[in-house]
């Protein structure tokens, strides 16, 4: 293959969610192809026409475009060797097909199911593997054979495998991976139905596409050696092969949903911006400096190396990945948190839509004093949600714990007089009561702030106290102060 213009594929099947391995695979491609200018191409593989939806086609494009992936060729873009959805490309498989029929290494095969089963039944019992070589269909006189076909007997079409020798895939990863052809059955490229086989679809589109490395996951290894026939066979040039291990849960069993997240959609619900999933998922198994961990795309790709990715399988770290996340949280504008914020703050209850749109600079303030303290956007309701609505519901055992004690009881009343009386409602302003409070009392500042913050906000951690307060306003400060004095005098004395 002419690697003067690079050309990479991603050609998932729209059977389901686009899981994090195959996502890293786009990904992968996806670097390649920038760090050599060269061209990113989207092919969905549909040809399992029992189990491909549409549903599943878009849910892919949503997932690519989400996590930051766009396709130079493909679907919506379309390009000089489309299309590029496998059920559009028929007639080019049976042409295909038909050559290799014409030319002898392929041939019509009238086998039965029930001879088929016959076939694995008798090799089972003589403890050998079943790999099937035609019988007397393969030697078969091709003009008898198009007779038969002719007269409706349903027939598939197998490739004629070497019998003697090897096929060496050259992968860019692994090195050298020798396969015997005698362990190659003589396989099929067009089903009874007149439809392709993966093996065949898949490597007459990535020749006419003109793909020049194909990087896909180590799954299909075993499937290149059938590939690397069907270009032979066709006269097509080999392209540079790459097969990327698979990604692992920390149980070293393949990465499901039963360890919280497998899909690109389940990363996004559980709170991960795209940028981090992208910046992880790029890292995973690429053979960066341990030290390096938070790049933009165009820095990934000048960095990617398909040479360096590890033979191994990659282990999934949702710790690390949580981390990544909160530098990309941390780099986000407060206007852009707020952006973010508004939709699941509503969607929460924990405030209406119409009050956040009313004062959005509020929640942009609110946003600045806490973006450093999150890790992902869905703790942003239970983080952001004190700042609204009126009295809270406290934890009793808590309640008594931090406002219970002695000192806290007698002086309360006088803290409650000297916020309401505050002239200015500033946290300087807030800060200076509290602490003048407390030097008078000779008490550190500390026994006021910590039952302070648990009578307006329920927790005893947030954020700064006295911006807190600033940012909860008047009002809102004094109703929960008023609350909370209420319910000590229910305390037991």
């Amino acid at each position: 293959m002419d690697t003067t213009q690079i050309r990479v594929r991603y050609a998932p099947s729209p059977t389901g969610s686009l899981h994090v391995g195959g996502v890293r695979t786009a990904l992968f491609n996806w670097l390649f192809a920038r760090k050599n200018n060269g061209t990113f191409v989207l092919r969905i593989e549909d040809t399992d026409l029992e189990r491909s939806t549409e549903e599943s086609v878009e849910q892919l494009k949503r997932s690519l475009r989400w996590i930051g992936l766009e396709w130079d060729e493909g679907p919506e873009i379309e390009g000089p060797h489309g299309p590029y959805r496998q059920t559009e490309r028929f007639g080019l498989y049976r042409e295909a097909a038909k050559k290799l029929l014409d030319s002898g290494v392929a041939y019509r095969d009238f086998a039965t199911a029930e001879e088929l089963a016959g076939f694995r039944e008798k090799a089972r019992a003589e403890r050998r593997q079943p790999i099937y070589t035609g019988g007397t269909y393969r030697e078969m006189d091709p003009e008898e054979a198009l007779r038969m076909a002719e007269s409706g007997e349903p027939y598939t079409v197998r490739m004629k495998t070497p019998r003697e020798g090897k096929t060496v895939v050259e992968d860019m990863i692994r090195g050298p991976v020798t396969f015997d052809n005698a362990n190659l059955e003589d396989f099929v490229i067009m089903k009874s139905t007149d439809t392709p086989t993966y093996n065949f679809a898949a490597a007459v589109d990535d020749a006419e596409m003109r793909i020049s490395h194909v990087i896909r996951g180590d799954d299909h290894l075993s499937n290149t050696p059938r590939q690397i026939l069907v270009y032979d066979s066709l006269g097509y040039e080999l392209p540079a092969f790459a097969h990327v291990p698979q990604v692992l849960g920390p149980d070293k069993k393949k990465l499901s949903k039963r360890h919280g997240a497998a899909s690109v959609e389940d990363f996004a619900e559980q709170g991960y911006l795209p940028e981090a999933l992208f910046n992880y998922l790029a890292l995973l198994g690429a053979g960066y400096a341990a030290d390096e961990e938070i790049f933009s795309p165009d820095e990934l790709a000048e960095r990617f190396r398909v040479d360096r990715v590890s033979g191994n399988p990659a282990v999934f770290d949702e710790k690390k990945l949580t981390a990544i996340n909160a530098v990309y949280l941390r780099r986000q504008s407060p206007e852009e948190l707020a952006l973010i914020s508004a939709p699941m703050l509503a969607e929460s209850g924990a405030a209406t839509p119409e009050e956040l749109q009313r004062d959005m600079p509020r929640l942009t303030a609110i946003m600045a004093l806490l973006k450093d303290r999150l890790n992902r956007t869905t703790e942003i309701p239970e983080s952001v949600g004190y700042f609204y609505g009126g009295e809270l519901a406290y934890d009793p055992q808590e309640f008594e714990k931090q406002l219970g004690k002695e000192f806290v009881r007698e002086t309360f009343p006088e803290l409650l007089e000297r916020l309401r009386s505050l002239p200015e409602w500033t946290e300087e302003a807030i800060e200076e009561a509290v602490r003048s409070l407390a030097a008078e009392r000779e008490k550190g500042a500390r026994h006021l702030i910590h039952p302070l913050r648990f009578a307006v906000t329920g927790r005893t951690v947030s954020a700064g106290l006295f911006e807190t307060l600033a940012l909860l306003g008047r009002e809102r400060t004094l109703l929960r102060l008023e609350k909370a004095a209420e319910e000590m005098q229910r305390l037991p004395a």
